[in-house]
């Protein structure tokens, strides 16, 4: 078990989520440190998304509990549960095309509440420290895929989160862009002290990412350890990682 208390982790205990006679999670339990990256996993429709809508606020659980930092938010509103501290992004990018990378980052500060001239310098030193800079002043709409992937990222960071869910960041990228995410992503919770939960199919970036993986598969945890104890799980394997459990492993 980790060593960090719960006031300075994310975590679901027990959660259930049913949808009209279909249990789609069944007695989910997570925890994220805001020190760390954890990915989860799964085959597509075993739980994923709908456990990263139940922990942001977009669904409220059937049963179960969720934390931040020990408080309980279970059941609150998005907008509450993003001010305790959790922000997430989405598998179809929501930026402002019409306004500029600086603007779209800065909009993230402003949104959490945080003054304009902080905001301000929050959204300059985080394009600097990712390397877009160069792009501050081109509109939202004008950026490659990969480009608004990143936006979308420091946008959720500027909000001074202490955990950022990311749902399939690399979708749609190549295999640079996806490097390049690699490294960006790689930094973040030392830098700013934000915990990162990531669902991915790219299990080139996962498995050399995430410190921690944790396995869904119909709705339940299956699996949860180091990439390399999940990489040699059978059960794994055989429900997700197929050939993909060999080392050289790339995108499904």
């Amino acid at each position: 078990m980790h060593d960090l208390s719960n006031r300075e982790r994310l975590t679901a205990s027990g959660v259930v989520m049913d949808f009209a006679g279909l249990r789609a999670l069944d007695d989910v339990s997570l925890s994220l440190g805001q020190h760390e990256i954890v990915g989860l996993i799964g085959p597509n429709g075993s739980g994923k998304t709908t456990l990263v809508n139940v922990l942001s606020g977009a669904l409220a659980p059937t049963a179960g509990t969720v934390t931040i930092d020990g408080e309980k938010v279970t059941g609150l509103a998005p907008r509450k549960i993003s001010h305790a501290g959790l922000v997430r992004t989405f598998q179809t990018v929501r930026l402002f095309g019409t306004l500029s990378v600086y603007e779209n980052v800065q909009l993230g500060a402003l949104g959490a509440g945080i003054r304009r001239s902080q905001a301000a310098a929050k959204a300059h030193e985080l394009l600097e420290l990712f390397g877009i800079d160069h792009l501050r002043d081109v509109l939202g709409d004008s950026l490659s895929y990969g480009q608004k992937r990143i936006v979308e990222i420091l946008r959720a960071i500027a909000t001074d989160c202490n955990y950022l869910l990311l749902d399939e960041p690399a979708a749609g990228l190549n295999e640079e862009e996806s490097d390049r995410l690699l490294g960006q992503l790689s930094n973040i919770p030392d830098q700013f002290g934000c915990g990162i939960l990531i669902i991915d199919h790219d299990m080139n970036l996962i498995m050399r990412l995430c410190q921690r993986l944790h396995v869904l598969n119909q709705g339940k945890t299956i699996a949860e350890g180091t990439p390399e104890q999940v990489r040699a799980n059978p059960t794994v394997v055989e429900a997700y990682l197929g050939s993909q459990a060999a080392p050289e492993a790339g995108a499904s």
